[in-house]
């Protein structure tokens, strides 16, 4: 398959999202035409075949938040997404044998609906793992791409393979918003932010339960339209997973720009140019990866503050928790309990 050259300008969505996101808002009282893009009609976000530029797919969705007055549409939205709304990937997914076999397709053909993340499928132990990483970085809108794409993948694994324990786990690499208090009583499994990564966690087991609408003959055919849309759509380049694993490659010591670059076979000058082009920079993704750890250590292990300091490279733990608190706020002592 041709690899072709992404520019920063081409990062899109599948416009097949857009009548449900328009429907999702008429329910809060917002008019469909009232979130469209000036140069816009209704008819150009019906087209199941054209992709929605990044640009117009930020305007849209920071409408849509500020009309409604609703910072938790991601969640509400996702709901709405069904098998058939992920066009012929939904179909493929829908009838594979497995649910491994149907998150390996959608991790294969993830491009035919964004371009904006990308999906990996992790085996850690008995978790298996589905981490969404940003291709572009989208700031503010993160929550929003992040829980809609959770919540779908949530109500999709449930007409998939009917009623399961909810025993997995959910973790974010955004602070916890402020409209979660309200969203927390809906989601039925622990709930993590600040974390390294955003993560959709559950047993592994569950990867090889067959699925209810198998259909081998289907899945065929869908994967192969699946393939006819990926020849057509630009390949991004994954320049930010590339420096997050760049940096993580050695506990305790973090590279410096001019080190990632080096290992990129780039200038420091290039690769600061190109995180830029991105929305991002390379101390930006640093004190991500430096929170979301420390937070992951905080909550998840009982390293003491001091070992959590030398694991993220701190000279002494003081200098950690000033760090820590101009991330979150919070001491590290006090995030933990």
């Amino acid at each position: 398959m041709t690899i072709l050259k992404m520019n920063p300008d081409e990062y899109s969505v599948s416009t097949e999202y857009a009548p449900l996101l328009l429907a999702t808002v008429e329910r809060y009282g917002v008019k469909a035409a009232d979130l469209l893009p000036d140069d816009a009609s209704e008819s150009d976000f019906r087209d199941p075949s054209a992709r929605l530029p990044l640009q117009d797919f930020v305007d849209v969705i920071r409408r849509a938040m500020k009309l409604t007055g609703a910072p938790w549409l991601g969640w509400d939205f996702g709901a709405t997404l069904t098998l058939s709304s992920h066009g012929f990937l939904g179909y493929a997914a829908m009838s594979s044998e497995t649910l491994r076999d149907a998150v390996e397709l959608a991790v294969k053909f993830f491009r035919t609906r964004t371009t904006i993340v990308d999906l990996q499928l992790k085996v850690e132990g008995d978790t298996a793992i589905l981490e969404l990483d940003e291709l572009v970085a989208l700031n503010d809108l993160q929550p929003f791409v992040v829980e809609s794409l959770f919540s779908s993948f949530h109500f999709m694994g449930l007409k998939l393979l009917g009623e399961v324990p909810m025993d997995g786990e959910l973790r974010f690499a955004f602070p916890e918003p402020d409209y979660y208090a309200r969203m927390k009583p809906l989601i039925p499994v622990p709930v993590l932010f600040d974390c390294a990564y955003n993560q959709m966690r559950f047993p592994a087991s569950r990867l090889e339960q067959r699925l209810r609408f198998a259909d081998p003959r289907l899945a065929r055919m869908a994967e192969a339209q699946c393939e006819q849309e990926m020849a057509n759509i630009k390949s991004p380049p994954k320049l930010l997973n590339q420096v997050r694993r760049i940096i993580l490659a050695q506990s305790g010591r973090f590279p410096s720009v001019d080190e990632a670059a080096s290992d990129l076979h780039m200038s420091s000058r290039t690769l600061k140019r190109k995180l830029q082009q991105l929305g991002t920079s390379y101390q930006k993704i640093l004190d991500d990866l430096r929170k979301g750890l420390a937070v992951e250590y905080l909550t998840q292990t009982e390293i003491t503050v001091d070992d959590i300091a030398v694991q993220l490279g701190y000279s002494d733990a003081s200098n950690f928790a000033r760090a820590f608190r101009r991330w979150t706020g919070r001491s590290p002592s006090d995030y933990r309990r």
